[in-house]
């Protein structure tokens, strides 16, 4: 029986105590069935990967205030330019430098969409500047 609101946390509770308490025993994927209903009914979102942030305020050699936060392998740097070609500044450097599930909006304008999936898939051809290139052969050292 799904919620017709997100229900507070609490609610979700009894439901979850109501169930384990039945006579009828549960199987595990009935309890994960459960749980993923009930969170889905909380209106809470399920994510594939959670990240830590790390916030942190620095200086330049000039001593502007730049705001730096830390995502995963994403480093966002955000501070005011040392000319006038703009408001603000906005960096953003990838460890793996593999930024395909990076999405930028502004003002809810998508600027760059993510393209997810890309270890499997490639870039659609309607974003190549060039033609696919050939995957590369890995051949294996034989043993001596």
């Amino acid at each position: 029986m799904p919620l017709q609101q997100p229900h507070p946390d609490s609610a979700v509770l009894d439901r979850l105590t109501a169930y384990l308490n039945t006579s009828t025993h549960a199987s595990a994927s009935d309890v994960v069935d459960l749980l993923t209903s009930l969170i889905t009914d909380t209106g809470r979102p399920l994510l594939r990967h959670t990240f830590d942030i790390e916030t942190e305020v620095v200086e330049d050699r000039h001593g502007i205030a730049a705001a730096l936060i830390h995502i995963g392998s994403y480093t966002i740097r955000v501070a005011q330019p040392t000319d006038d070609h703009a408001d603000i500044v906005v960096a953003i450097t990838c460890e793996d430098r593999d930024d395909y599930g990076l999405a930028i909006t502004v003002d809810g304008r998508p600027v760059l969409d993510a393209m997810p999936m890309t270890w499997t898939s490639s870039v659609p051809a309607d974003l190549q500047l060039a033609p696919p290139a050939e995957r590369r052969r890995t051949f294996s050292t034989p043993p001596r």
